[in-house]
């Protein structure tokens, strides 16, 4: 198990960004929406670079107990602009200031990651920003690699 690191003051930089926005999903549906923008982008042959991005815009607790998500999907291609009636576009996405940790274990303890964010954040009194975004570094049955960005107010 590695050990999970706290940098402040850190910038998320993401450039020919495709955008895929997923507004009041199902928590369960998530996963599935993800491959069908995955399965969407291989279908019209985009040239992708990087991994995916995710940015999580909030959750919804519903009045009947249903969870529902606001996300968005980034990934980068260099032919992005060709996508523009598909999708939003964007040149460059620029999150400044943010808490980051790298998690780097098996795919069951990547709640440890977000949790120790929160507890630092908490700790130390720290506006947040609602967003927080997650860049699947990579990824198998047994290990993964993540990166997460959470935007905050003045340190």
């Amino acid at each position: 198990m590695g050990k999970l690191d706290l940098i402040s003051g850190k910038k998320l930089v993401l450039k020919k960004v495709i955008i895929k926005k997923l507004q009041g999903i199902a928590l369960q549906e998530l996963d599935h929406e993800i491959q069908k923008f995955y399965q969407q982008l291989k279908l019209l042959n985009v040239q992708i670079f990087g991994p995916l991005i995710t940015r999580n815009i909030g959750t919804n607790i519903h009045e009947d107990g249903t969870i529902s998500v606001n996300y968005e999907l980034y990934t980068q291609a260099h032919d992005y602009q060709q996508y523009a009636q598909q999708f939003d576009i964007r040149d460059e996405i620029r999150v400044e200031n943010c808490l980051y940790v790298r998690f780097c274990d098996s795919p069951e303890y990547l709640e440890l990651a977000h949790a120790k964010m929160n507890v630092y954040i908490y700790e130390e009194d720290i506006p947040v920003l609602e967003d927080t975004y997650t860049v699947f570094v990579s990824s198998n049955d047994t290990q993964m690699t993540v990166d997460i960005f959470k935007p905050v107010g003045s340190l």
